[in-house]
């Protein structure tokens, strides 16, 4: 039996950043990841309020060293080729006014050898396969086969899609979100945007909604381009992947000037029904943190952002009752992770009913609305300053009703 202070599964960034917070304070930490570094993964896009968490766990610098495309904003692009651009700069005075497009497979990688500098020890090829929540026991299986067990003070579940505990605890809940693919790959050799707009990520707007198109700008040359569409839409195609890709690609003006010249350079993959949800975050002994909680929807790129605000929240709570401070899990981790999960869940809500778009489009917006938004889509969901964080759908909805 191997004792340690807080067990992590998951070794991806919400499991890095609550392990380097937890080194800093004196605790020992043992991460279990089920795969080798680096490994694909998407998600690349990340949100000004990422820098903001990563600079005060000491990591900011080290992701600043690794060159990556600077994001500045977001610009939607509809079928006719109009555009909204979401300048990130223009939020409503928080530091952070911009963050990184990033490779998930090397992004990943540094946060976790930055763990492993501070002391983690880092176990890969490690499968969870029980879990005795009253005397914080696990049962891991490496990749050989060998059964071992670990003993901790407390347990954090940062597995993500895995859902390690979700699964062992029967904690899963059915997603409100509809049922959605995200059919993507990477290609070189578009045409990118002029230099002030090059790390903005475009997201493309086609057949009214019925799919829409991300594309992830990276500083060596390539870049990320997924679709995301309901799974029936995909399916009533009868194509493939690849040439469901092509087909939306090339249907859309924008598109198919900007990818003429390109051409993919890794296999076009799809994930099927992503968004999941959770009775609980937390129990006796342990918590959930990232996507291993609830994941949305890609098309604000929130999972990043969440999955790092929780990680640096929940690993704060657990250094306080591990000194023996009394710690009100419900109110101080839960409720308020689930303030800002609300307010991107009606944000996507507004996204696929169209009322998101019609306030994107309006040209009657205020400055303040605008630096709202502005605000939100960086990820600064917890501001209660902001218009949109409280009674969010209300506002939405009457900001869409008057929008022209």
């Amino acid at each position: 039996m191997q004792k340690c202070d807080i067990l992590i599964i998951g070794g991806g960034p919400s499991g890095s950043v609550a392990a380097c917070k937890l080194l800093k304070s004196g605790f020992s930490v043992i991460v279990l990841e089920k795969l080798d570094f680096p490994r694909f993964v998407i998600g690349e896009s990340l949100l000004p309020r990422c820098n903001q968490i990563l600079e005060d766990n000491g990591l900011l610098e080290i992701i600043h060293s690794q060159n990556y495309m600077v994001k500045g904003g977001a610009i939607f692009v509809d079928e006719n080729k109009q555009e909204q651009c979401i300048d990130f700069r223009k939020n409503l005075g928080q530091k952070w006014g911009t963050s990184f497009q990033v490779k998930r497979e090397e992004f990943d990688n540094v946060l976790l050898q930055s763990a492993k500098e501070l002391g983690a020890d880092v176990r890969h090829g490690y499968e969870v396969i029980s879990y005795n929540n009253e005397k914080n026991q696990l049962t891991a299986k490496d990749k050989e086969g060998n059964i071992k067990e670990f003993e901790a003070k407390f347990v954090l579940d940062a597995s993500g899609y895995g859902r390690v505990l979700p699964k062992l605890l029967d904690l899963d809940i059915p997603s409100d979100l509809r049922l959605r693919n995200a059919i993507f790959t990477r290609v070189k050799g578009e045409i990118r945007r002029e230099k002030e707009f090059e790390g903005f990520i475009d997201i493309a707007i086609h057949d009214n909604n019925q799919a829409w198109i991300w594309i992830i700008p990276f500083s060596d040359g390539t870049t990320s381009c997924g679709i995301v569409c309901e799974e029936e839409y995909f399916k009533k195609t009868g194509l493939t992947q690849e040439e469901f890709w092509d087909k939306i690609i090339n249907e859309h003006t924008y598109l198919k000037e900007k990818f003429k010249d390109a051409k993919k350079i890794v296999p076009v993959g799809m994930i099927s029904g992503y968004s999941a949800a959770i009775k609980k975050m937390y129990g006796k002994g342990y918590a959930l943190s990232g996507n291993a909680t609830e994941f949305l929807d890609p098309v604000f790129s929130s999972g990043v952002t969440l999955a790092l605000e929780s990680s640096n929240k929940v690993a704060e709570l657990i250094i306080k009752e591990l000194k023996g401070e009394k710690v009100d899990w419900q109110k101080d981790y839960e409720d308020y992770m689930m303030i800002g999960i609300n307010v991107f869940r009606e944000f996507v809500y507004a996204w696929y009913d169209g009322k998101l778009r019609k306030i994107f489009y309006s040209k009657n917006k205020s400055e303040i609305i605008k630096n709202s938004i502005s605000s939100i889509l960086s990820g600064y969901v917890w501001d209660e300053n902001n218009y949109f964080v409280k009674d969010t759908k209300k506002k939405i909805e009457a900001l869409a009703s008057m929008a022209n």
